[in-house]
C-alpha cells in the first residue's frame, strides 16, 4: 500500500476510534482582517473602483463590507483623488489620466480611526488586445466552446497579464405562455409574453493569468479564459463574453499566481499547498495586522465577441422541463400553483390546462427580460 494512504488509513481508525469536536483558531476565533479589492484605473474614462470587506470565518458565507471610510489615491507629486462610498463597501469615483512617471498608492481611514496604505505602485502600460478568440472542442472532459485571448506588446515591456470577462447568453423559456394565472384572477390570456426572452450574466470567479517573460518575445497566444461546456444553455441562442485585460508588474503577477494555486490547485495531499499572500497593502495603525489584497494601476483594455448557436453546431442545449395536462378546475389549477408549476397553454377540445414548473415558462426566475444595451 502506497504509505500516503497507508498514512491515512491509520489516521482514519484513530478518528472513528475516538471522536472529539475540534475548533482550530480559524473557526473559533476568526481574524478581522481587511480585505482590498480594485485597480487604480487610467483610462481617463472608467472610474476607479475598490471594494474593502473583512474577512469572515470559515463556515460562514456571510459578507461583511467596510463601511464609512475615508480612502483617496495618492500621488508622489502630492496628488490625492477621493474616491465616492457607494454600497456594500464599494468606494469609487473617475480619474483624470494619471501621469505615468508618477507612482499612486491606495490610502484608507476606516470609521474605527485605522489607517491603511498600499505601496507606490506603477501605472502599467497595457497593449491593446489583439483578439478575443474561440475553438470548438468535442474530447471529454473538456468539451465545449474554449475562448482564448491574445495580445502582444510590440515594445517587449509587458510580460505579465491577467483578464477578467464577464458573460452574458440569451435564452428561452422551455415553454410559450398563451395564458397566465393568479388567484386573483384566475386564467386569463397572456400577450404579450414578456417572460420568454431573457438574458443571463456572469462574472468570472477564477484567476487568470500568463507570462511571456521566458519568450523571445512579448507575445501571448491563446491563453484560456473561458471553456462553455458542450450543449449548455449558454449557446441555446447566442453567447457573448467582454474581457477585460489588466498589465501587470512582477510582483503583481507573483501575488496572482500564489493566489490563483491557493485557490484552484489545493485537492490533493500531492497539489499545491496553501501559502502567505500578503499583498501590498499595510496597515499603518499597526504593523502587525495583516491586510489581504494587491493594489495595482494601469490602463484596462477591453475587447467584446459574440457567438451564434450556429456557430457551435452541433449544440444539442436540453431542459429537465416537463408538461403536464390537468383538469380546468379552479381547486387543480390552484393547487398546481402553490407547488410551482404555471399554467402556460390550454386545450379546448377535450378541455385541459397544460401546466410546467415556473423556471419553465417565466424565464426570469433565470435571468432579465430587459435586452442589454450592447445585444
Amino acid at each position: 500500500m502506497n504509505k500516503y494512504l497507508l498514512y491515512i488509513t491509520v489516521a482514519l481508525l484513530a478518528t472513528a476510534a475516538c471522536k472529539q469536536t475540534y475548533n482550530p483558531p480559524a473557526i473559533a476565533n476568526p481574524p478581522n482582517y481587511l480585505v482590498v479589492e480594485g485597480f487604480i484605473e487610467n483610462n481617463g474614462t472608467d472610474s476607479t473602483i475598490f471594494t474593502l470587506s473583512r474577512t469572515v470565518k470559515l463556515d460562514s458565507n456571510a459578507y461583511t463590507p467596510e463601511q464609512g471610510a475615508s480612502v483617496t489615491v495618492e500621488g508622489t507629486d502630492n496628488s490625492i483623488f477621493r474616491l465616492n462610498e457607494g454600497s456594500n463597501g464599494t468606494y469609487g469615483a473617475p480619474l483624470p489620466l494619471l501621469n505615468n512617471n508618477v507612482t499612486y498608492r491606495l490610502h484608507i481611514i476606516t470609521s474605527a480611526g485605522k489607517q491603511y496604505a498600499s505601496d507606490y505602485v506603477p501605472i502599467v502600460a497595457n497593449p491593446p488586445i489583439d483578439s478575443i478568440s474561440w475553438k470548438r472542442k468535442d474530447a471529454a472532459p473538456n468539451a465545449g466552446i474554449q475562448i482564448y485571448a491574445n495580445t502582444h506588446d510590440p515594445t517587449n515591456n509587458t510580460h505579465y497579464y491577467r483578464w477578467e470577462y464577464q458573460e452574458t447568453w440569451e435564452f428561452h423559456a422551455a415553454f410559450f405562455a398563451t395564458i397566465q394565472y393568479t388567484p386573483a384572477t384566475g386564467i386569463v390570456g397572456y400577450y404579450p409574453n414578456t417572460k420568454y426572452y431573457c438574458w443571463h450574466s456572469d462574472n468570472s470567479s477564477s484567476v487568470i493569468i500568463a507570462s511571456s517573460a521566458q519568450l523571445s518575445q512579448d507575445v501571448i497566444h491563446e491563453a484560456p479564459v473561458v471553456l462553455i461546456p458542450l450543449n449548455t444553455q449558454q449557446l441555446q441562442i447566442r453567447y457573448s463574453i467582454l474581457v477585460k485585460q489588466y498589465a501587470l508588474t512582477k510582483d503583481a503577477f507573483d501575488w496572482w499566481q500564489i493566489l490563483q494555486k491557493n485557490t484552484e490547485q489545493i485537492g490533493s495531499i500531492f497539489g499545491v499547498q496553501p501559502s502567505a499572500n500578503r499583498g501590498n497593502i499595510h496597515c499603518l495603525t499597526d504593523t502587525t495586522e495583516q491586510v489581504l489584497g494587491f493594489v495595482g494601476g494601469g490602463n484596462t483594455r477591453t475587447q467584446r465577441i459574440f457567438i451564434t448557436n450556429a456557430q457551435a453546431l452541433p449544440w444539442d442545449y436540453q431542459t429537465d422541463c416537463q408538461d403536464q395536462k390537468i383538469s380546468p378546475d379552479p381547486t387543480a389549477i390552484e393547487g398546481q400553483f402553490n407547488m410551482g408549476n404555471l399554467p402556460w397553454s390550454q386545450d379546448v377540445m377535450p378541455p385541459l390546462v397544460h401546466v410546467a414548473y415556473k423556471t419553465c415558462v417565466d424565464c426570469t426566475y433565470g435571468g432579465t427580460n430587459i435586452q442589454p444595451s450592447f445585444w
